[in-house]
């Protein structure tokens, strides 16, 4: 019986990972956050808060529980019932800031603490832990790839910030205009997000990720030679509230595969520019050399192949 107890009470938290606010307060026994501790995009903290009305409903009609370990409190009404040394902000509990305790029960959307914090991180470019070189491409570890050639990352409170792969902007050449999204508008995973522009010529790019745009690379407007330049750092283009995190991170490429795909996208790239512009893949030729051949309906073309347009 003793055993019994001793690895009930056991807490293993893997490297990385915190408790769930639903654990923080107290509601659940075990549960790791996921998103981010952006509960508003939270599917398991959406299904706990109908669970809990659900139970209270149940209580109204039934005012003698028929099992006493239905879940009665929400876990904002069980941390507001904390001493208020205990009410951390979120951003303490994530490690943002060093001490922050929460002054707005837990309701961040009219906080102006939690809208500074969001400002900021928003628009703070986070830098690239480490590069990878594949078949004279770069790809940033820990990205998502989208088959049309724009990267997706999850950062902090849930959102995803996105931007071109170096194999599209080595493959559009240098942009003359990049058309971004508004903040606000809604995106859909392999539909189009945006428009960029070369000489004159236009091409659409497909949006990795669903979601709601939340802010926009202004930079952009004016230097848009920094998706060449630095496409995934200076020159990312959009950030999204995510509305399908999960489920479109599985259509993604991801690590090993992105490497995959990546080695099969230049051997079809070469091998489109041999047929058409007598380039041999094994000649020492660059993708560079094969953009500058680039116009017209070629362009229009390798675009339409390789962005999915």
């Amino acid at each position: 019986m003793k055993a019994t107890k001793k690895r009930a009470s056991m807490r293993i938290f893997p490297a990385g990972k915190k408790k769930c606010v639903w654990m923080e307060a107290g509601v659940v026994s075990y549960k790791l956050c996921d998103n981010n501790f952006d509960c508003s995009t939270c599917s398991y903290d959406h299904g706990m808060q109908d669970k809990v009305a659900r139970h209270k409903a149940a209580a109204v009609m039934q005012p003698v529980p028929a099992a006493p370990e239905k879940f009665n409190e929400t876990w904002v009404e069980k941390m507001m019932q904390f001493p208020a040394n205990r009410r951390q902000c979120r951003y303490m509990i994530t490690g943002e800031v060093g001490r922050k305790i929460c002054p707005s029960a837990y309701e961040c959307g009219t906080c102006s603490f939690d809208q500074m914090m969001q400002e900021r991180l928003q628009a703070e470019i986070l830098p690239v832990n480490a590069r990878t070189q594949e078949s004279g491409f770069e790809l940033a570890e820990d990205f998502y790839y989208h088959e049309g050639h724009a990267w997706a990352k999850p950062e902090y409170g849930g959102r995803v910030r996105v931007g071109l792969d170096d194999f599209a902007q080595k493959l559009l050449g240098k942009l003359g205009r990049i058309e971004l999204p508004n903040i606000g508008q809604e995106v859909k995973q392999g539909e189009v997000g945006l428009q960029v522009r070369r000489n004159g010529k236009a091409a659409k790019v497909l949006s990795p990720m669903d979601g709601i745009v939340s802010h926009v690379n202004y930079k952009l407007q004016n230097q848009p030679g920094l998706a060449n330049e630095s496409p995934y750092e200076n020159g990312w283009l959009f950030t999204i509230e995510p509305t399908r995190l999960r489920k479109n991170l599985k259509g993604l490429y991801y690590g090993q595969e992105a490497r995959n795909f990546i080695n099969e996208e230049r051997e079809k790239l070469f091998a489109m520019a041999n047929e058409d512009f007598s380039v041999a893949a094994d000649g020492g030729v660059s993708v560079e050399d094969i953009s500058q051949e680039l116009e017209g309906e070629n362009w229009a073309k390798f675009i339409k192949t390789f962005l999915k347009t």
